[in-house]
């Protein structure tokens, strides 16, 4: 008997059906936030010309010991463009006050990014001219392999589905904002507990991961740092048993 696997499609919404989707005032409209499971809240952040897809291996496992709060940050997936110019500051500014209409205003969160050393990388394709769907999927598994996951194995169609709803949506250039030293400013005198988890083939971090670890460990000696072997940058995507766990170990640490 042959067991018919869900296409992309399918398996993204057979996720979102478990969840809630709430909205929240931003930018030139809304801010779109998907909310899973039940108990102490876990903001989970995407990256640059991401969305909340880029959790999708993360949420209903750790769903079953938090309450998994997932946006898609302005300007990404189904939430508004922010009003220009597009900044650190006044993205945050509209995310913070969502969050705090959903999860409250005096519950604890934490969002992490770097300004260090990223290392040379190919350059992706573009892919937004070709002639083809076919040729537009072979760019965005090309860009996958380039930039997000390490083994070629693990580029499936699950991931390629991602990437191409993903860039599609994206009106915001993650690099246009990303290198915003806002967060370094926000560090000092943080309060919170700081971790780092990295891929150890992450196209944007190796093997700058000393520079990494010490910029964390200025702001707090004691901030853990690891590096998950035989994976690349999107580690929670790659590796998500292992991301999961150590991801699960961190937050109930500090809580």
């Amino acid at each position: 008997m042959t067991i018919s696997q869900p296409t992309p499609a399918e398996f993204i919404a057979t996720l979102e059906r478990k969840g809630t989707r709430r909205t929240t005032p931003g930018g030139s409209g809304e801010v779109v936030w998907r909310v899973f499971g039940r108990g102490e809240p876990l903001v989970l952040l995407h990256g640059g010309t991401g969305s909340w897809l880029h959790w999708v291996r993360n949420i209903e496992d750790l769903s079953r010991d938090f309450m998994v709060v997932v946006p898609d940050i302005p300007g990404s997936g189904e939430s508004a463009t922010p009003e220009p110019p597009p900044t650190a500051d006044r993205i945050a500014s509209s995310m913070l006050a969502g969050l705090d209409s959903i999860i409250g205003a005096n519950s604890d969160f934490a969002i992490a990014g770097l300004p260090v050393t990223r290392p040379p990388m190919e350059p992706l394709v573009v892919w937004r001219r070709l002639p083809t769907e076919e040729e537009k999927r072979a760019a965005h598994r090309r860009n996958l392999e380039i930039l997000m996951l390490y083994d070629p194995r693990k580029v499936d169609e699950l991931a390629v589905h991602i990437q191409a709803t993903n860039a599609a949506q994206a009106r915001v250039r993650g690099k246009h904002v990303a290198p915003s030293s806002a967060l370094a400013r926000c560090l000092q005198g943080f309060s919170g507990r700081l971790a780092g988890i990295w891929g150890e083939h992450d196209a944007t971090a190796a093997p700058h991961f000393a520079e990494r670890r010490d910029f964390l460990q200025k702001f707090q000696p004691a901030a853990s740092f690891d590096i998950l072997p035989g994976v690349g940058h999107w580690v929670q995507y790659e590796a998500p048993e292992a991301f999961n766990a150590r991801l699960r170990e961190v937050v109930k640490r500090v809580a």
